[in-house]
């Protein structure tokens, strides 16, 4: 299973990112890896049983279902990759952790980022995430079911 993001994707969007001392974020530990497991298992928590309770119609299947992460679309995860990499991983490691009102570059970056991952987690579920539920290749409108909180779901 690929990765969702790569160290050009990091540069992209913090061009100085590998100016800081840490040479990548593939080797010795794989950042990519881990966000992608964290991307997953947040997906698994907060998205996966409202997709299932919506999807599944028959009251007869009462099997627990688990979320198949090799049927989600990668490209729509990069850019909350990036941020989980950066603000999770890459500036708790570059930071000192002075006080509140002394933050390094890396307390704001940090910060910066972790808003950056929830925002744009927010706005994938809004949006409707792309989950070939049928293994077919491509994702149809049916698969792509954005997450309504403001919606009575039984």
């Amino acid at each position: 299973m690929a990765n969702f993001s790569t160290n050009a994707d990091l540069q992209f969007y913090q061009p100085d990112i590998l100016d800081f001392g840490i040479a990548s974020f593939s080797s010795p530990n794989d950042y990519h890896a881990q966000a992608r497991l964290d991307i997953e298992r947040d997906l698994r928590i907060r998205w996966f049983p409202v997709y299932q309770r919506n999807v599944v119609e028959d009251i007869s299947v009462l099997d627990s279902i688990e979320m198949d992460g090799t049927l989600l679309t990668d490209a729509q995860f990069k850019r909350l990759s990036v941020f989980r990499v950066i603000g999770f991983y890459a500036c708790t490691q570059l930071t000192k952790f002075n006080s509140d009102s002394n933050q390094d570059r890396f307390q704001v970056m940090m910060d910066y980022y972790k808003r950056s991952y929830s925002s744009e987690f927010e706005d994938l579920l809004r949006d409707g995430i792309e989950y070939d539920d049928d293994n077919s290749g491509t994702v149809t409108s049916s698969e792509k079911e954005p997450y309504h909180r403001l919606r009575l779901v039984r």
